[in-house]
């Protein structure tokens, strides 16, 4: 049996190592960020009351969300028009 070769490693590849290694540190550590920062501050708080508005391109309170939405008219299919909900 012959000898074996032994491999050797190069600069790039404990370069490309280390890159990979703070990569995944740095993305670990913003998503860890990111949970932490949605339970301490009710402003980006997952638990929130609110619901985002297309209309308004902003964020209000469900009481205010479902408002609207029995507010919305509907699209009547017997007539072609736009009705309010519940009334013919």
């Amino acid at each position: 049996m012959g000898k074996r070769k032994e491999i050797k490693k190069s600069y790039t590849t404990s370069v490309l190592g280390s890159i990979i290694v703070i990569t995944f540190l740095l993305s670990a550590g913003y998503f860890t960020y990111g949970i932490v920062r949605s339970y301490t501050n009710e402003e980006f708080s997952v638990n929130s009351d609110k619901v985002w508005c297309a209309n308004c391109q902003t964020y209000h309170d469900k009481e205010t969300a479902a408002k609207e939405q029995e507010e919305k008219l509907a699209w009547c299919v017997n007539c072609q028009k736009y009705h309010a909900p519940g009334i013919d």
